[in-house]
């Protein structure tokens, strides 16, 4: 759908002078630039056709072959503009309507971005770990606690506190042989980043999950998962890209879950006797 403008956006930032142009070009002309060939494509913008190269091998894909193949899946699908705009006269339905379709169309990009390799190391990296930590701000910090509720219920010890200070301590009292997940929008937090130095600094493993591929939470993650959002007037970006973010975790808990099932089970039925216990 609008996976390539996606995907595009996501690494824009981080990108060359160079590589902006041409990101640029093909956001403006995602309608025509399927027709050109890399030499004309190059004299388009008056960059060399190593550029170009380089530029879609940034920007996830193997070859141009494979970006101009994107570009015109794109093309054939303007008319599916999943990030609805909405207007003070939409009805409640129609409200709800479009916000459904927009993290649809969220979850559709983000799934097309994530790799089954970073998918397998990224469990890799869990199924190693004595303990796992959750780290995020802001409104990342709800994620991070929706995934520390999701993987307490498995059998490796899980830490997670909503206050920074508190997240601070916590990352100091990580090794090598743990894994932390860091939750990010912007992967440009300063605090965020502290935290990632800490860690870093103990030689923890990073998980990072952000909207930004070439942000610096992306960067020093030893693996980072991207979710993909757009801007709409009444609905920051970051908001669709939580539903993404989530999406992520919840999978990866049921990977990490699939792989440890016999501890998983034994410990799921423990906490479930537990929380009988709790009601009336």
């Amino acid at each position: 759908m609008r996976t390539l403008v996606s995907r595009i956006n996501s690494y824009y930032d981080g990108l060359s002078k160079a590589d902006q142009k041409i990101s640029d070009f093909l956001l403006e002309n995602i309608d025509s630039a399927a027709r050109l060939s890399i030499q004309e494509f190059a004299e388009e913008i008056s960059v060399s056709t190593a550029t170009i190269s380089r530029y879609a091998k940034k920007i996830g894909f193997n070859s141009f072959q494979e970006l101009k193949l994107a570009i015109h899946a794109t093309d054939q699908k303007q008319e599916n503009n999943f990030f609805s705009e909405l207007s003070p006269d939409d009805s409640n339905m129609d409200i709800l309507n479009k916000s459904f379709k927009s993290n649809i169309s969220s979850l559709n990009s983000t799934l097309q971005l994530i790799s089954e390799k970073d998918l397998q190391k990224a469990l890799n990296l869990l199924l190693k770990a004595d303990t796992v930590g959750f780290f995020g701000l802001g409104g990342s910090n709800t994620i991070a606690n929706l995934a520390f509720h999701k993987f307490i219920r498995m059998p490796v010890k899980t830490v997670f506190h909503q206050d920074f200070h508190y997240q601070q301590m916590l990352a100091t009292k990580l090794t090598k042989h743990d894994c932390a997940f860091v939750i990010s929008h912007t992967g440009r937090n300063r605090d965020t980043m502290r935290i990632v130095e800490i860690l870093k600094n103990h030689k923890v493993p990073i998980i990072g999950i952000t909207s930004f591929a070439n942000s610096a939470l992306a960067v020093s993650s030893d693996i980072a998962l991207v979710s993909v959002s757009e801007e709409i007037s009444f609905r920051p970006e970051a908001v669709a890209s939580t539903v993404s973010q989530i999406s992520i975790l919840d999978a990866i808990s049921m990977m990490y879950g699939m792989q440890s099932q016999d501890q998983t089970d034994h410990t799921i039925q423990d906490i479930r006797e537990t929380i009988k216990k709790s009601r009336l």
